[in-house]
């Protein structure tokens, strides 16, 4: 090959690195701008509408008043974007295969992008990624008069480089939904398993792990309409869920909600929803790309294990009387006291004593602590 092996095999770590860390991917295109003897103005772009990656934007080289220029007037009048279709992913193209010069020259595009930049329609990239959810691709321009001696090298460069960088793009996808995934499990404390959704105030999904699309598929307890609007199958648990996107689309303060439901095969569920603001998560399938904190509903729900075996379970592992196990078991459900002294039909004061109880028994010393462990005794007690 034309490029050097120890450069090639140092942009290859560079690839394979940004998979770990999204940073990575801009040292990676400052490096391949200048692999190759000749100046190119690098550029990874495209969306991703599992990560919410829209727009996937990494540039450099471009000079920073025209890429100003391009994103106010040209974003959606790029006369390349409009044959990327031609791009078979894997493969390098050429800038002039998606766009004759001829045809370049009648445009304002050229006119004020392209000829000040040097008359950079030279080079080309490779399609990384094109399917109904996605769209990326890698590239580069370059001067018209560097096209003879340079471009067939660049897109050799790009050619080789493209299934590292695509295996990169895969892992870093899939790292992305499960730290989003584990973080929001772990929020709800429901444990493996568990089905996620993230919705908007207008319920429409934004985001949805593997176990919820197989939900989504069944059609039940919950399912999607046409317009990607989830809609749990019970009316009454859909007047809830509603009211409760509502409160958290309207309120200051983000909501919690738990509750127990039904599905049409009489199976149980438990069924969490939390608010949330999307530019504020530790872990998020959005990752840096939203610019703004956004009001969202996350929902965790997971089959209900037997309550009758986590009872006894509790009572055997802790020494818990059958009342203690019943009020542990609710607060794990994230009821409140009073809900619990309401459910059970007893005073407030005997739900405390027998919280206090289970507490000590148990071995705990916070409230919270319990609820950890008698999760576990559910998720011990299978599906």
């Amino acid at each position: 090959m034309s490029i050097a092996a120890e450069k090639y095999l140092h942009l290859s770590n560079l690839a394979v690195a940004a998979a770990m860390d999204p940073a990575g991917w801009q040292r990676l295109i400052d490096e391949m701008g200048q692999a190759i003897g000749t100046h190119v103005c690098t550029q990874l772009i495209g969306f991703d509408q599992l990560t919410q990656a829209a727009p996937l934007a990494y540039v450099s080289g471009y000079d920073p008043d025209l890429v100003k220029l391009y994103e106010t007037h040209y974003s959606d009048k790029n006369p390349f974007a409009e044959n990327f279709r031609k791009c078979a992913v894997g493969s390098s193209i050429a800038c002039v295969q998606l766009c004759t010069p001829e045809s370049l020259k009648k445009t304002g595009f050229y006119a004020d992008i392209i000829r000040p930049h040097e008359d950079a329609y030279g080079g080309g990239g490779s399609m990384l990624a094109r399917d109904a959810d996605r769209m990326i691709l890698i590239g580069g321009n370059m001067r018209a008069k560097d096209r003879e001696k340079y471009e067939r090298k660049w897109l050799q460069l790009c050619e080789l480089l493209t299934p590292v960088i695509r295996q990169s793009l895969e892992i870093s996808r899939t790292i992305s939904g499960l730290s989003f995934e584990k973080w929001a499990a772990e929020q709800h404390m429901l444990g493996a398993g568990t089905a996620i959704f993230v919705v908007d105030p207008m319920m429409t999904i934004q985001h949805v792990c593997s176990e919820g699309q197989r939900i989504l598929d069944r059609g039940t307890p919950l399912g999607s309409e046409f317009n990607r609007r989830l809609k749990f199958c019970r009316d009454e648990d859909q007047r809830q869920f509603a009211s409760l996107c509502r409160l958290q689309l309207k309120g200051d303060h983000n909501i919690f909600k738990s509750w127990h439901l039904t599905d049409g095969q009489g199976q149980g569920w438990t069924c969490r929803l939390m608010g949330l603001r999307t530019g504020e998560l530790e872990w998020s399938p959005f990752a840096s790309f939203l610019t703004q904190s956004i009001k969202a509903v996350l929902i965790a729900i997971r089959k209900d294990v037997s309550q009758v075996s986590t009872l006894d379970m509790m009572q055997t592992a802790f020494g818990l009387s059958q009342v203690e196990a019943q009020s542990a078991l609710l607060l794990a459900d994230g009821l409140t006291l009073a809900e619990i002294a309401q459910t059970r039909q007893v005073s407030i004061y005997t739900v405390r004593n027998q919280i206090k109880s289970a507490l000590s028994k148990s071995g705990c010393r916070r409230q919270s602590e319990l609820v950890g462990k008698t999760e576990q005794m559910r998720l011990q007690g299978g599906w």
